[in-house]
Formats: structure tokens, C-alpha cells, sequence
């Protein structure tokens, strides 16, 4: 009887431990079901942009420009990182400017002429003796410069800076190949007697003039309006270009910048040698992308930037945009701001017009379609100069005052995609803070869009 008792309690005490486990596994199920459904909604809110262009079109400082509005300091390490960039740019703008001033034949106008020769010859000699030990540096990822190496070169570099034939061979730098060289030298060697201390520790503004090639992919997460908002920069020069592809999955919007300031200048092609236009290769690069099978379901965002260094070239009539483009129509004033940037929202246009001529029927008929309304502002349909027109009407405030944000919508030739565009310059950052609020406007919506249809 005894046995029989305790094989009844034991049964029972196993009849409840089973069902125990049970409430526990659908209990922990349902746990499991709820948390997969907020990590797909999570999912269904990130928004993937991708930062694309081609090199120096400023995709690195409009991201570092993002860091700084939405509160994200930099760290020691990046500081002193981010330090060594700003020494190894100012340095490298000085030597350009020594190569072009006596490429261009640009004589000294400095008063004492002996003096800015001597200094100009001591960058030259330690340029010479100190590039190996650079290289050395660079190929083992150390810090380029050390604080003391930098600053015994600032004497020298002030008395370069200050000759009226350094400041004449920068005006025209467009005449030289400006692969190498960037626009912040003269920012930076405005700042000599800040930046050449002791302690030298940069600023906001300090840090997004800095430039460096990006080579590997960066990805940046900003939080707006309760959703995510991911950047990844993978770099815009022509080695870099490769990794595009493996970046395109799950994109919800392309970022695209070109740097509208480039229209004059120049570079060489690593592999054939020729000297090409900068804004072409910006045309063909964004053709190419247009047309690629792995942006048919995403918006395209267009960042003409470094609409400053455009208004000054153009204000100082030293290129003629003509002489570029031979195509540039006789109706547009060269040396006009407003008509050097409605002619370049008009090539880039018209890209998008001939990938829609080549474009199925059917595929044709849903672009008329999609293109009837537009998240902000009208949408462009039809022909590149219905696109002029349309920018003309539309955007004209924004030509007068650069940190005016405007945008506009083209029909794109895939069903259900969107061009947007918004002239930038990505260092100021009143501008970046008011574009970057019209763009999100334009990546949220497009989202909750998605999110509705799915």
C-alpha cells in the first residue's frame, strides 16, 4: 500500500512539473514572439542610407557634420587622430601651392624675397628628408606628426602664406591637377597662429574641414523622431568603389553628393593616365548608379555641395563653366549663379530622362504615375527642359541665399522612386542642420510609406 502511495504522489509530482514546464515554455514563447516582433519593427523603422560620390565630394564631412548637430562628442583618441589629419592637410596645401605657384609662373610679391625663398626651399628640404619616415609612419597606422615636428614649421609656413603669389597660385588652382589638394588650406593657414600651439586641440568647425580618403566603411546611427537613421560612408575614390555593391542590400535611401565646385578642376586616372573632368566623372558615376537592378526600390537624394567655393569661383569670373561644358546653353549666363546651378540640376536631369527613354513601356506608364506627387515639393516629369523650368520656378530664393534649403522631386524610371536634390556645403552647419531636416522629413515619410504597403 505504502508503494502504491508513493508511485501516486510521485506521479502526481511529475504531472505538475510537466505542466509547469509548460506554462514556462508558452510563457517564454510568447516572451520570444513579442520580442521578435518589436526587433522587426525595429528593423521595419531603420532607415539605411547610403552615402555615395565620387572622391572629395564632402560625403566624410557632411557625416562629421551630423556627429556634432546631434550631440555626438569625439573621443580623446579621435581627437588626437583627427589633430594629426589637420597637421598632414596644412602641410600638404603648402607644398601644393609651392609646386603651383612655380608651375604657373607666379613670381614671390613678397617685399623681402630672400626671405619666403628661404622658407619656401626649407619646406621643399624637409619635405625630401622626412616622406620616407611619413610613409613608415602611415604604413604602420602611427601618427603622421608629433606636435614639436609640426610646429617648427609654422615660422616658414606663415611666411609663405602671407606672399600675395601663394595667395594668386590658390586662386587658380583649378589650372593644376587637385587630386591631392583640398579647399580647407585656407581655412587652416588662416588659423596658423590658433592651430601652430602648444596643445592644440581642434573645434567643431576644425574638425569637418579636415579631410582624409575614406577606405573603409563607416556607419553612423542617429535616433530621429523615434527611429533610426543608419549613414555608412564607404568612401568615393575609384578603388573604393567596389565596395558599393556590397552595401546595397536592405537601403532604403541613397545619399548622393557631388561637389558642384568642381566644374573647372581636374585629375588624372590611375589606370589610363588621362586628365578627366571632375564633374563629368560625378555624371558618370550617378548615370551608372541610376541604372543599376540594386536601387529600383530606393529613394535618391542629390547633395550639390560645396555651393560656397561655386558662389566664389563664379562671383570671381576666373573659369568660364563653358569651357568645361561646350554644351552649356547660350541663354545661361556663365558668371551667374543662379544659371551655372539650373544648368547643372538640368545635366544630371537629363541622366534620368535617358535611362527613362530606354526604359519598358510598361515600366514608362508607371512613372507618369508615380510622378504626380511628391513628399517636397513637385515632381518632374517628361523632358530635361521641363525639369529647368520647373527648378526655376520653384527654387529660386535658394540661389540667393546658400543656406536656404530647397528641394525638389523627379519621376525616376523604375515604379515608385523619387530624385530628390538640395544645394549644400556641408562645413556649414546651419545649412547641414537645415537640409538634414527637410531630407529626414522626406526618409521618414518614405518609410512609413513602406511600412503601410508591407
Amino acid at each position: 500500500m505504502s508503494d502504491l502511495l508513493s508511485m501516486f504522489f510521485c506521479c502526481a509530482r511529475s504531472g505538475n512539473a510537466d505542466r509547469e514546464l509548460m506554462i514556462w515554455q508558452r510563457r517564454r514563447n510568447k516572451e520570444i514572439e513579442r520580442e521578435l516582433r518589436k526587433e522587426k519593427d525595429r528593423l521595419r523603422r531603420r532607415q539605411m542610407i547610403l552615402l555615395l560620390g565620387t572622391g572629395e565630394s564632402g560625403k566624410s564631412t557632411f557625416l562629421k557634420q551630423m556627429k556634432i548637430i546631434n550631440g555626438k562628442r569625439f573621443s580623446s583618441f579621435e581627437l588626437e587622430h583627427l589633430k594629426d589629419v589637420i597637421y598632414d592637410n596644412i602641410y600638404k596645401g603648402v607644398l601644393f601651392l609651392l609646386q603651383a605657384r612655380e608651375s604657373l609662373h607666379i613670381p614671390w610679391e613678397s617685399v623681402d624675397q630672400s626671405q619666403v625663398m628661404s622658407c619656401a626651399q626649407m619646406m621643399e628640404e624637409n619635405f625630401r628628408k622626412t616622406k620616407a619616415v611619413r610613409r613608415d609612419r602611415a604604413r604602420l597606422n602611427q601618427l603622421l606628426w608629433t606636435e614639436d615636428e609640426f610646429l617648427a614649421l609654422i615660422p616658414a609656413m606663415s611666411v609663405i602664406w602671407a606672399d600675395g603669389g601663394i595667395r594668386k597660385a590658390f586662386d587658380q588652382r583649378a589650372k593644376m591637377i587637385t587630386e591631392n589638394f583640398s579647399e580647407n588650406t585656407r581655412y587652416y593657414l588662416n588659423r596658423l597662429n590658433y592651430i601652430g600651439v602648444k596643445n592644440y586641440c581642434p573645434t567643431d568647425e576644425d574638425i569637418v574641414w579636415s579631410r582624409k580618403p575614406t577606405e573603409s566603411i563607416i556607419e553612423e546611427e542617429f535616433i530621429v523622431h523615434n527611429a533610426s537613421l543608419v549613414f555608412i560612408d564607404v568612401g568615393g575614390q575609384t578603388k573604393e568603389r567596389r565596395k558599393w555593391c556590397q552595401c546595397f542590400s536592405d537601403m532604403t535611401s541613397v545619399l548622393f553628393l557631388i561637389a558642384c565646385s568642381h566644374y573647372d578642376e581636374r585629375y588624372q586616372d590611375r589606370v589610363t593616365k588621362e586628365f578627366r573632368n571632375k564633374l563629368r566623372e560625378a555624371m558618370i558615376v550617378f548615370e551608372g548608379l541610376i541604372n543599376h537592378v540594386a536601387f529600383r526600390r530606393v529613394s535618391i537624394i542629390i547633395f550639390f555641395n560645396k555651393t560656397d567655393i561655386l558662389k566664389e569661383k563664379v562671383a570671381a569670373r576666373l573659369s568660364n563653366i563653358r569651357d568645361e561644358f561646350p554644351n552649356y546653353p547660350a541663354k545661361f549666363d556663365p558668371f551667374k549663379l543662379h544659371d551655372v546651378q539650373n544648368f547643372m540640376v538640368e545635366a544630371f536631369a537629363s541622366l534620368v530622362n535617358h535611362s527613362l527613354g530606354d526604359a519598358p513601356q510598361q515600366q514608362q506608364q508607371a512613372i507618369h504615375l508615380a510622378g504626380r506627387g511628391s513628399l517636397s515639393g513637385p515632381s518632374i516629369s517628361g523632358t530635361s527642359k521641363d525639369a529647368t523650368s520647373l527648378v526655376r520656378r520653384t527654387s529660386a530664393p535658394g540661389y540667393a541665399n546658400p543656406t536656404y534649403a530647397t528641394s525638389i522631386a523627379v519621376s525616376m524610371p523604375v515604379r515608385k522612386r523619387m530624385l530628390y536634390r538640395h544645394f549644400t556645403t556641408a562645413v556649414d552647419r546651419r545649412n547641414i542642420e537645415t537640409v538634414f531636416h527637410a531630407m529626414q522629413d522626406t526618409v521618414l515619410q518614405n518609410n512609413l510609406r513602406r511600412i503601410m504597403m508591407s
